[in-house]
């Protein structure tokens, strides 16, 4: 009884250090923006929305050492405005941020998938991007950074996590790039798409399950894999600092 005791007030604990769900949009959103998404740490969540809005809903919860600080003077710091997640919008940019002071977030946002869109963590946590169709760039120091069900250009990098890809479109618009360190890089793609892939895994392998030739070029001292599917087209550049590339089909193609 004592330990179900302890279990039920730790519980209540760390529930009463999470902060409510708060919600941020704007409507009307057109084509004309592009929208960002900078987080110090936490997780990211973007998927479509089905009207022309862009809504964020997140929680944080806010380091209590940064409310337990004093100043100079003894006066004790209750609140910092940097500890506010805030949503702005400008002629073409429509921007999140939540900052170190806000502590760990976890934030969904939901947006017209044809906008260009960069979302970055500076810290620690995971990105994950459904169903995207407009140009995207999304970057975290430490986790895993997954595309899934991916149309439009992109460029991804795990810093200390795996980085992947679904891209299920039938070409590029541009040249695109995943790069991990500490962590697997990982490309999946239709059987045919018209693309280029040039791959570089320092102390790992580069792996498929596709037909394509591969073969070996030689850049500035150093070695890549390339291949061209579909005819060739915009360039995927693979590259991995410290561990295996892996090419393969996407699920449920032939």
């Amino acid at each position: 009884m004592k330990l179900l005791t302890r279990a039920i007030v730790m519980i209540l604990l760390l529930c009463s250090t999470i902060a409510r769900a708060e919600v941020l949009s704007f409507e009307d959103v057109t084509n004309d923006y592009e929208l960002y998404v900078t987080v110090w740490e936490g997780s990211v969540e973007l998927r479509p929305s089905n009207d022309n809005t862009v809504s964020v809903e997140y929680a944080c919860d806010e380091d209590a050492s940064a409310q337990a600080m004093t100043t100079a003077s003894g006066l004790r710091v209750v609140s910092r405005e940097s500890s506010v997640p805030e949503l702005r919008r400008s002629d073409d940019k429509i921007t999140f941020k939540a900052m170190e002071e806000a502590g760990r977030c976890r934030i969904a946002v939901s947006a017209p998938p044809s906008l260009g869109a960069r979302v970055r963590i500076d810290d620690t946590g995971e990105i994950v991007v459904r169903d995207w169709q407009g140009t995207m760039t999304a970057w975290s120091a430490g986790g895993d950074v997954t595309l899934s069900s991916h149309l439009g250009a992109f460029s991804v990098t795990a810093m200390n996590g795996d980085a992947n890809v679904e891209f299920i479109g039938d070409s590029l618009g541009a040249d695109s790039a995943i790069t991990a360190s500490n962590g697997l890089a990982a490309l999946s793609l239709p059987e045919q798409p018209a693309v280029t892939l040039r791959a570089q895994a320092r102390w790992g392998a580069v792996m498929t399950d596709l037909e394509a030739q591969f073969s070996r070029e030689t850049d500035d001292n150093s070695t890549w894999s390339v291949a061209e599917l579909g005819g060739g087209g915009p360039v995927i550049t693979l590259r991995n600092l410290n561990s295996d590339i892996t090419i393969t089909r996407v699920a449920g193609t032939n």
